[in-house]
């Protein structure tokens, strides 16, 4: 397990000619984590410049392929002196490996699952060899390496292509000798004679790939490369015996030699008319969900190490973790600070706020009864008119004397009401009352009483602000104050 670049490779899961392929995991903030598979291209193959030139086009297609049955590309550049692509991690194995079980257990491979992967392989090509460009010229996508090892089987049932392009690429490399060593079994005619090809080409490899899915045995295969290539060359095809797979439909025959047909004129012309007729035969043998027979057969050959996965993967989680935990996450670098020019206005000193002077708060102040004054200045004016009157009209003197003694009575009940008689000195100073009596009380404390009188349980007193009384049970003793000359 190791750091590459922004991915964690915990393990490898295949070495080949041109890469090296891993099972690795992205971590990311808030505990995201993705698994999937890394290719970095073999040292050697890093340095050879028109191979790698080659490689970047290819890639920069293959990212445009967006299917189900195709390995999704997530991402490709260089960490170091590596150059990969990050693409999707299949859980499960390759064409290759379930064959070989099938050897290793002396079974045939199911009609039914065997239909259903060529037509799957069908459907990816298809979408391949129909890419164009914005003005709508044709990629011409081809494969060029249709063969078992390219071909994905999930334990879910579900089937990939993968490592579209970049046979391309290996075939124009200047290491192309080495690296076709192991797939020269899967070539097409014309590929195999060195000739331009077309995505018929991968048709006749579909072909190839589907026989010995339905036989168990490789197409061409000779005592060493050579007589191999020379069998490819001549892509003889002989009608199988029906020894070989007797629950092979007829009808299924005939469509898998129209696609190993040596002449491409002879073949399907396009891999979407090979999708539709298979799924018709599909559907004759499977009326129901096709991919749950792959996954059941992918169970039935693979369970332990489907087991052996599943118990990996939990153990990896904490070491996952720990390693989020120890390794710094790569931020992007912060944005370039601006220079500042060499002359700068000055900015103006910082407002400093100075601090309020607050006057000392003297509180409410009572409000005055201002109405004395002009009460006394109607009293003046009022005897004034009276004398006046009585001085210039002394007839009136008789008549007009009660009613002014009857104002002068009303005015001075209306000044005695606000200011009070002499004798009512309230308004202006209450003396207290004398306190004759003593109260004791079980919490201790003591009260000074003017007076006491019981109501019901209670004793009680009459004060300036109101009658207060106490429980009885409460008091512990009244006594009479005496007085200091006593």
């Amino acid at each position: 397990m190791e750091r590459f670049g922004q991915y964690i490779l915990l393990e490898k899961v295949a070495t080949g000619g041109m890469a090296e392929l891993y099972k690795a995991m992205k971590v990311g903030i808030e505990g995201f984590e993705r698994v999937l598979a890394i290719k970095k291209i073999l040292p050697h193959l890093s340095s050879d410049e028109e191979f790698i030139n080659m490689f970047l086009a290819e890639a920069k297609l293959v990212a445009r392929l967006n299917h189900k049955n195709i390995v999704q590309v997530y991402d490709f550049g260089k960490t170091g002196q590596d150059y990969f692509i990050a693409m999707e991690y299949i859980r499960g194995k390759d064409l290759k490996a379930i064959l070989k079980r099938c050897r290793e257990w002396n079974m045939s491979f199911p009609v039914a699952p065997a239909v259903f992967i060529a037509k799957e392989i069908a459907a990816a090509l298809s979408h391949a060899h129909g890419q164009k460009d914005s003005t709508g010229k044709n990629l011409n996508i081809i494969h060029r390496d249709v063969s078992p090892q390219n071909i994905l089987i999930s334990y879910e049932g579900e089937v990939k292509v993968v490592d579209f392009g970049i046979a391309k690429a290996e075939a124009h490399s200047k290491t192309a000798t080495g690296t076709l060593k192991g797939k020269l079994s899967y070539m097409s005619p014309e590929q195999a004679w060195g000739r331009p090809v077309d995505q018929r080409s991968d048709i006749f490899s579909l072909g190839i790939v589907f026989y010995e899915m339905l036989t168990g045995e490789k197409l061409f295969k000779g005592d060493s490369e050579i007589n191999t290539l020379e069998k490819v060359r001549e892509a003889r095809v002989e009608p199988m015996a029906s020894s070989i797979n007797v629950e092979l439909p007829a009808e299924l025959e005939a469509k898998m030699l129209k696609m190993l047909a040596r002449e491409t004129a002879s073949r399907y012309q396009n891999a979407l008319d090979i999708e539709v007729e298979l799924g018709s035969i599909i559907f004759k043998l499977i009326p129901d969900d096709p991919a749950m027979s792959v996954k059941q057969f992918m169970r039935e050959l693979f369970a332990s190490e489907i087991e052996a996965e599943h118990k990996s993967e939990m153990k990896e989680k904490p070491l996952h973790m720990k390693i989020e935990a120890e390794a710094e996450i790569i931020q992007p670098d912060p944005p370039p600070v601006p220079e500042k020019p060499k002359y700068e206005a000055k900015e103006p000193p910082p407002f400093k706020e100075r601090p309020l002077k607050s006057r000392p708060y003297t509180g409410p102040q009572p409000r005055k009864w201002r109405g004395c004054s002009c009460l006394i200045f109607s009293i003046i004016t009022l005897v004034v008119l009276t004398g006046g009157i009585m001085f210039m009209f002394p007839e009136y003197k008789a008549k007009v004397t009660p009613y002014a003694l009857d104002a002068i009575a009303k005015i001075k009940n209306i000044y005695h009401e606000k200011m009070g008689t002499p004798g009512d000195k309230s308004l202006i100073q209450e003396k207290p009352l004398p306190r004759n009596f003593i109260v004791n009380i079980k919490q201790g404390r003591t009260l000074f009483w003017n007076n006491y009188f019981e109501e019901g349980d209670n004793y009680c007193t009459n004060e300036s602000y109101g009658k207060v009384c106490i429980a009885k049970e409460d008091i512990v003793s009244i006594k009479i104050k005496k007085d200091k000359n006593e």
